[in-house]
């Protein structure tokens, strides 16, 4: 397996480089919203947390990529390029998701939460996966985790108030 980590520029804040693969640049408010870039490519990233749906769009504005999360379970259906994936979760002490197409998993995706390193990637055959949804798999992820601390958040200070 090989390890990557979703690293930030030490000269930008907003931006995170995966080595080997490419660059994710956060903007906006909550960081809903990024750029995605890897070689020439490039795609424009989104959440819609009450849609519960995170979008892909390239260049000349086509749908490069779409991921619905499953309200209850945890992860969800991405789709790629036409290909179908699915983030499923995986271990029980913290919030970890396996890159699945059909049984096989490309990735195991380890958000981290916000800082330097915010996510981490084991990846099997980096050349198997296209670098493109690597950037979205874990800008996905990203956004589950702080959606769950979000929501573990909410609930101690309703329990508490």
């Amino acid at each position: 397996m090989i390890e990557l980590e979703l690293t930030r520029s030490p000269d930008d804040k907003r931006l995170y480089v995966l080595d080997g693969v490419g660059t994710v640049r956060f903007e906006g408010f909550g960081s809903r919203r990024a750029v995605a870039e890897a070689g020439d490519e490039r795609w424009r990233l989104s959440r819609r947390t009450f849609a519960r749906t995170t979008e892909a769009v390239d260049a000349s504005g086509a749908t490069a990529g779409t991921f619905v999360s499953a309200l209850l379970r945890g992860g969800g259906a991405l789709r790629w390029l036409g290909g179908e994936y699915s983030l499923r979760p995986t271990g029980v002490t913290r919030r970890r998701y396996e890159l699945v197409l059909g049984e096989r998993t490309l990735a195991v995706v380890d958000p981290k939460g916000w800082g330097k390193r915010p996510v981490k990637l084991l990846v099997g055959d980096l050349d198997a996966v296209e670098p493109g949804l690597l950037l979205f798999a874990s800008f996905v992820a990203h956004g589950l985790a702080g959606d769950a601390a979000a929501t573990a958040g909410g609930g101690a200070v309703a329990a508490t108030s």
